[in-house]
C-alpha cells in the first residue's frame, strides 16, 4: 500500500551536500573571500583535494594575490655590534607585528624566527649577520668562517649554506684597495624557489665589479671591472652607501649622493645615472622600491614630508626618475602617535615593497638610546600604521609572507616538501 504523505506537515529537509562534493571552481570562488594568504594556507592544507585545487591553479594564483596583498609578519633587525661580548653567540632579532591577527600570529608561532636551524648544526659558527630579505627567504651571512646561508623562517628544513666568496678573487690592482660590499639575494616572488642567486659588489675609487653565485652550478663568478665616476669626496674612500633592489635591478649610491649605480640583474649590465637633485639632500631618506603593480620607484623622506617618484621615459625617450607626488604626514602622525610625535622630527624609509614603504620615526640629534616607532605606509591608499615601538641603530629588514612552495602544483605528488603547514597549523595542536 503507498504511503500517504501529510500535507499538513512540511517536507522533509533535504540532507545538506558535504563540503567535499564543492567542485573546484566554486571552493576556489569561496576561498578567493578569505582574509589573507595564512588564512588560505591553513584552509588549503586541509585535505590533498583542496591543497590540489589551488596548486594546480596558476589563475586562482594570480588572482589571490591581486586581491590580497602578501601580509607582514614582522621586522628583522640587524645583528647588535656594540657591547657585544664575542664569546655569546650574535644573531638577527626578529619583531613580529600584528600579534592580533589569528593566523599570521600562528604563521610565526609555527616558523623558525630564531634561526634555531643554524644554531643547533653541529660544529656551526657562532653569529651570523642578515644582510638580505626577499621572497620570503633571508640571506645571512659570517664572515668569521667565511659562510652564507639562505633559509626560509616558514620551512624549518629549507637552510643553504655555502662558502662565501673567497677574498682573492675580489681584489683590485696590486697595491689598491678594494670594497667588497653587502650581499643582495635574487629569486623569484611568484613560486618556489628551486634555485636563487646572490650578487656581491666589489669597488675601488673609480671602479666597480659583480661577483654571484648560483645555486644550480654551487659556484662563484666573476665580472670584469667597469669603470665608473670617481667619487668627488677625496677625503672618504667609500665610493657606494647602500644598495637596493626592485624588480631584477639592484642599486648603489655614492657616499656623496651625486650618481646612482644601477645593474640589471637580467644582462649583468652596470649603467650609472646621476641622482635626482631632490634626493641630494643629506636630510633626505630615500629607498628604491616598487608599487603594487609592480613599477620600480623611489620612496623619500625630508622631515615629515614622504614622495614617491617613478621610473620613466619622457618625450626626449631618456629613461629618469619623476617626481609622481609629496605630501606631508604631520597630521596622520599626529592621528597615529598622538602627542608622542612632539618627541620627534623626520622619518627615515627602511624599505619599500609590494606597494608599501617602511618606515621609523627619528630624532636629528641621532640619540641611539631614543625609541623609534615603526610604521607601514600604503603608497596607494596613504594610509599610515603604527607597528610597534623599539630602538632603531641598524638595518631593518621587513619579512612579508610569500605564496608557500607547498601550494605550487606540481601536479603529481603532493607531499608537503616544506614545513609552511606546520607554521600555520601548530596553534591547534
Amino acid at each position: 500500500m503507498a504511503s500517504v504523505t501529510d500535507p499538513s506537515q512540511p517536507p522533509p529537509a533535504k540532507s545538506p551536500s558535504p563540503i567535499h562534493s564543492l567542485g573546484e571552481d566554486l571552493l576556489l570562488d569561496i576561498f578567493l573571500r578569505l582574509p589573507s594568504l595564512a588564512a588560505l594556507i591553513r584552509a588549503a592544507l586541509t585535505c590533498r583535494a583542496w591543497r590540489r585545487a589551488v596548486a594546480s591553479s596558476p589563475a586562482f594564483r594570480r588572482h589571490f594575490r591581486g586581491l590580497h596583498g602578501a601580509p607582514l609578519l614582522g621586522l628583522f633587525f640587524e645583528t647588535p655590534s656594540i657591547g657585544q661580548a664575542p664569546a655569546i653567540p650574535a644573531f638577527p632579532s626578529f619583531v613580529p607585528v600584528r600579534r592580533s591577527d589569528r593566523d599570521l600570529a600562528a604563521a610565526v608561532r609555527g616558523g623558525d624566527f630564531f634561526l634555531t636551524s643554524l644554531q643547533e648544526r653541529p660544529g656551526a659558527p657562532h653569529g651570523w649577520d642578515i644582510v638580505d630579505c626577499r621572497g620570503g627567504y633571508i640571506l645571512l651571512r659570517n664572515d668569521e668562517e667565511e659562510m652564507m646561508a639562505v633559509l626560509n623562517p616558514l620551512a624549518r628544513r629549507s637552510e643553504r649554506l655555502f662558502e662565501l666568496a673567497h677574498e682573492d678573487t675580489l681584489k683590485g690592482r696590486r697595491g689598491f684597495p678594494v670594497v667588497c660590499y653587502k650581499a643582495s639575494l635574487l629569486c623569484s616572488d611568484e613560486g618556489p624557489m628551486s634555485s636563487f642567486r646572490v650578487v656581491l659588489l666589489a669597488h675601488d675609487k673609480s671602479r666597480v665589479r659583480a661577483t654571484f653565485f648560483s645555486s644550480d652550478t654551487n659556484e662563484w663568478s666573476i665580472l670584469p671591472w667597469v669603470s665608473v665616476p670617481a667619487s668627488s669626496n677625496r677625503e672618504k674612500f667609500w665610493l657606494l652607501d647602500s644598495s637596493m633592489q626592485s624588480k631584477g635591478f639592484l642599486y648603489w649610491i655614492y657616499v656623496d649622493r651625486r650618481y646612482m649605480i644601477t645593474l640589471n640583474t637580467v644582462t649583468m649590465e652596470f649603467s650609472v645615472d646621476e641622482l635626482p637633485q631632490l634626493l641630494k639632500n643629506e636630510h633626505c631618506s630615500f629607498v628604491v622600491g616598487e608599487t603594487d603593480t609592480g613599477a620600480r620607484c623611489i620612496v623619500y623622506a625630508i622631515d615629515f614630508c614622504v614622495g614617491l617618484l617613478l621610473r620613466g621615459t619622457g618625450i626626449d625617450m631618456v629613461e629618469r626618475w619623476n617626481l609622481q607626488w609629496a605630501a606631508r604626514l604631520d597630521t596622520q602622525l599626529g592621528q597615529v602617535l598622538g602627542e608622542l610625535i612632539n618627541d620627534y622630527d623626520e622619518l627615515q624609509i627602511l624599505a619599500v615593497k609590494d606597494g608599501f614603504a617602511y618606515l621609523a620615526t627619528s630624532e636629528k640629534s641621532n640619540d641611539t638610546q631614543t625609541h623609534s616607532w615603526f610604521l607601514s605606509f600604503c603608497l596607494q591608499t596613504m594610509e599610515l600604521e603604527k607597528l610597534f615601538q623599539s630602538t632603531y641603530h641598524t638595518g631593518v629588514y621587513p619579512y612579508v609572507m610569500t605564496w608557500p612552495s607547498s601550494l605550487v602544483g606540481n601536479y603529481g605528488s603532493f607531499a608537503l616538501e616544506d614545513g609552511t603547514q606546520n607554521a600555520i597549523t601548530d596553534h591547534q595542536m
